[in-house]
């Protein structure tokens, strides 16, 4: 699964609203809402970075050639050198 920003932001949004719902009811206490909402941070964060390791192939890195655009001319002349 990509964790894509829209699917993240959907994520947040679902724990933002549910966690205090959880706490009105007196299923889990306001620290633990805290915990709970910095834990879900992390991971979206840790799969963030996943998600963007495995989009780099260090197999196949990417080589531009360049024109040498000095063979032929003469070098530049910089007096007191």
């Amino acid at each position: 699964m990509h964790f894509t920003p829209q699917i993240r932001k959907a994520i947040y949004a679902a724990a933002a609203g549910l966690v205090p719902l959880l706490v009105a009811i007196g299923t889990i206490t306001g620290e633990q809402s805290q915990l709970i909402l910095s834990s879900i941070a992390a991971g979206l964060a840790f799969f963030a970075s996943v998600t963007a390791i495995s989009n780099v192939s260090v197999a196949n890195p990417v080589t531009e050639e360049f024109e040498d655009v000095t063979e032929g001319s003469t070098p530049p002349h910089i007096p007191g050198v």
